[in-house]
């Protein structure tokens, strides 16, 4: 799966797990294992940072538990959040930064 075919789908799966209030993602993410495997390759590939201590890779492992559906998987919604956002600062990806009229 490509990067941009990757966050594309991605994006969705997290719109439910990201606070506007702050601006971080929270809970757990049901994932593909396609999405999943992804995941920990782009996580790996560019080395993505979760915090001083793990590595958004780390994080996405240790997190990982069977999901209800066949070949699906819970893990940390924070360490998929990395990834997406490493993609967009780093420019690998195509993203509207749309900017919300507050009325």
């Amino acid at each position: 799966m490509d990067f941009q075919n990757y966050y594309e789908i991605i994006i969705e799966v997290l719109v439910d797990n990201f606070d506007l209030d702050d601006g971080e993602y929270y809970g757990e993410v049901i994932l593909t294992d396609e999405l999943y495997q992804t995941s920990c390759d782009i996580a790996k590939k560019f080395d993505v940072g979760f915090n001083d201590e793990h590595t958004a890779l780390a994080v996405l492992e240790m997190s990982k538990q069977a999901g209800v559906e066949p070949n699906t998987f819970s893990v940390s919604s924070a360490a998929v959040g990395c990834v997406v956002d490493y993609l967009e600062d780093n420019f690998v990806v195509e993203f509207d930064d749309e900017e919300f009229d507050e009325e």
